[in-house]
């Protein structure tokens, strides 16, 4: 059996963990899982500042409390690597990386994206490229205390392997614009290439875990071409892997 088969029998067989009663959020690909209180990313969103902040600190992940900005609750700054994996800003400037607010997160992403870089670590990923978890930006998709305004999200360009070989989401994730990413109806990749192969079956493991409540991937639309969106959001019970 090809590797490209065996992954998609692979992800079909996840089915059963991403089907679920069809939730509000407008979108047919989104689930409201009959569990979603007991998963990571509902207590994650539940948890209040004091007790995100102890716990980001009890699992000694590097980081900073960061000065308050406007529709972050709890804002901090991941200061190294977690679980070995190195975090990137994509930037114009060493500066710019160091010290732009885009780097910030809320203290509920930053936990999240612990759970994603221990399975990341598995297989063997060693440095995650992103654009920008906090924007400080009007959107009309975005109410207050949700995405990028609310440093809640994340937008992952490219991962790299240990021995050097980069998983680029705009080169290598050849969806199409409406397609089904993850479970039984999940549609091929336009090119069966490793690169497809290794995002999507990252991708489907985030989902399949409940790590986030958004996993959305150039499938979603042309604007997430380059990059797959991560995001915890608080005060909704469904999630959304397109």
């Amino acid at each position: 059996m090809s590797r490209g088969i065996m992954m998609w029998v692979g992800l079909s067989s996840i089915a059963g963990l991403l089907a679920a009663a069809p939730s509000h959020a407008g979108n047919p690909n989104a689930i409201k899982p009959p569990d979603y209180a007991s998963t990571p990313v509902a207590r994650y969103a539940s948890l209040e500042s004091a007790a995100c902040v102890q716990e980001l600190t009890a699992r000694q992940i590097p980081y900073v409390v960061a000065p308050a900005l406007a529709g972050v609750d709890t804002p901090v700054r991941i200061t190294g690597p977690i679980r070995g994996i190195k975090l990137t800003q994509i930037a114009r400037s060493a500066d710019e990386a160091i010290n732009s607010d885009s780097s910030i997160t809320d203290c509920r992403l930053a936990l999240a994206l612990d759970d994603f870089a221990q399975k990341l670590s598995s297989r063997k990923i060693s440095e995650i490229g992103f654009l920008s978890a906090y924007r400080n930006e009007p959107s009309a998709h975005a109410k207050p205390g949700q995405r990028h305004p609310a440093g809640l999200a994340i937008d992952v360009a490219w991962m790299k392997r240990e021995d050097g070989r980069e998983l680029n989401v705009l080169r290598d994730f050849n969806g199409r614009i409406g397609a089904r990413t993850c479970g039984k109806r999940a549609e091929p990749p336009r090119a069966t290439t490793e690169g497809a192969t290794q995002l999507r079956e990252i991708v489907c493991e985030a989902a399949s875990e409940r790590l986030f409540n958004l996993v959305l991937t150039p499938n979603y639309n042309r604007e997430h071409r380059n990059h797959v969106h991560l995001e915890v959001r608080r005060n909704i019970d469904w999630i959304l892997v397109q």
